[in-house]
């Protein structure tokens, strides 16, 4: 005859809690691991970082928050943004050869990005800069850094019927599409469209860092604080995502891309102003032939819908490419954007293109 068992069987319950706190175990002895062995990290010291991944860059000290566009340069301000001179005008655009007669003729205005406003180069080095020296006629440099094509859209919006230019540039770069669909960029909040009808409606307007669900805000506050979480995070390249630096609002960019070129055709057609829109170059082009592929069939895509729209464009790529920008690449893009060079060649190519066009 079979004994039988005096213990007590396992409970569900126990089996879980102590499951639980292997779990936890493993995790603090990770968490342990990390820092030890991390020379950035510390077992004294234990930051938030998602708060420290968000804080601005220094190089965002000229940038203030605006309720329609998320943020905008400050008029007037100046300084250094990694060693190079970096100044505003009053109108909230850069300076730019401010040593030279002051050019005339027709006024010409560009809009963009960071590629246009000019990361890492002096005021004097951007494609803007370039352009005025190369057409003798006055160009306003209204580019901000981070903006997507709708920020670009809106800042066109604001600044063309009070300024009255003769000639407006768009440019813009193949993540400028993406940007559309986000309504929270870099840890800021920023206005965005959706397709409504066959146009688009303006929503977060006044802009708010909108969209984080109660569920991550959650587990953020809880995970937060973990280094070996943190390492995991950056190693899977989810950090935007997991910082809450951008939030995305499930739109699709190509929609809204295609009818912002509508929305900015009927802007220089009821301001009667001449217009050029730029695709320009991103610096992986020229050695990821894969990512080059999805980048160049982006900006085909949105070039076109312009064309539909009854808008001049140009596509700089060929331009860079007789350049052989590829053989040297640092020395026309410097940590991802133009250099002086790189600025040179995108303004030659729209100073032909617009002399083409007898603007």
């Amino acid at each position: 005859m079979t004994a039988r068992s005096s213990g007590r069987p396992p409970s569900l319950w126990g089996g879980l809690a102590l499951s639980a706190a292997t779990v936890v175990v493993c995790l603090l002895a990770g968490e342990f691991i990390t820092r030890i062995w991390d020379p950035g990290a510390s077992l004294w010291h234990w930051p938030y970082y998602p708060v420290e991944a968000s804080k601005p860059a220094p190089w965002e000290a000229q940038v203030a928050y605006d309720p329609t566009l998320g943020w905008t340069p400050i008029p007037g301000s100046s300084g250094t943004e990694l060693g190079k001179p970096i100044s505003f005008t009053a109108e909230g655009t850069r300076e730019q050869n401010r040593d030279r007669p002051l050019a005339t003729g027709p006024l010409i205005i560009a809009f963009g990005d960071s590629m246009t406003e000019g990361f890492a180069v002096g005021n004097d080095e951007t494609w803007p800069a370039n352009l005025e020296r190369v057409t003798g006629r006055r160009v306003l440099n209204a580019g901000v850094r981070g903006y997507g094509l709708d920020q670009i859209v809106l800042r066109a919006e604001r600044m063309i019927p009070k300024i009255k230019p003769s000639t407006v540039v768009l440019a813009f770069i193949a993540d400028d599409i993406s940007r559309t669909a986000l309504s929270v960029r870099g840890a800021k909040g920023k206005p965005y469209f959706v397709p409504e009808g066959q146009g688009l409606a303006l929503r977060n307007v006044p802009v708010q860092v909108a969209g984080r669900s109660s569920l991550m805000m959650a587990a953020r506050h809880i995970l937060g604080y973990s280094r070996l979480f943190d390492r995991i995070v950056n190693r899977l390249g989810v950090q935007q995502f997991w910082y809450g630096q951008e939030v995305g609002t499930g739109v699709d960019p190509f929609i809204v891309s295609c009818r912002l070129m509508d929305r900015f055709s009927a802007l220089v057609k009821r301001e009667r102003a001449n217009a050029l829109v730029v695709a320009l170059p991103e610096q992986g082009v020229f050695f990821d032939v894969k990512g080059a592929a999805g980048q160049h069939e982006a900006l085909t895509e949105v070039l076109g819908c312009a064309a539909k729209a009854g808008l001049p464009t140009l596509d700089t790529l060929a331009a860079f490419e007789k350049e052989n920008v590829g053989r040297d690449i640092d020395t026309y893009y410097t940590m991802m954007h133009f250099t002086d060079r790189g600025g040179a060649i995108a303004a030659r190519s729209i100073a032909a293109a617009l002399a083409t066009r007898k603007e």
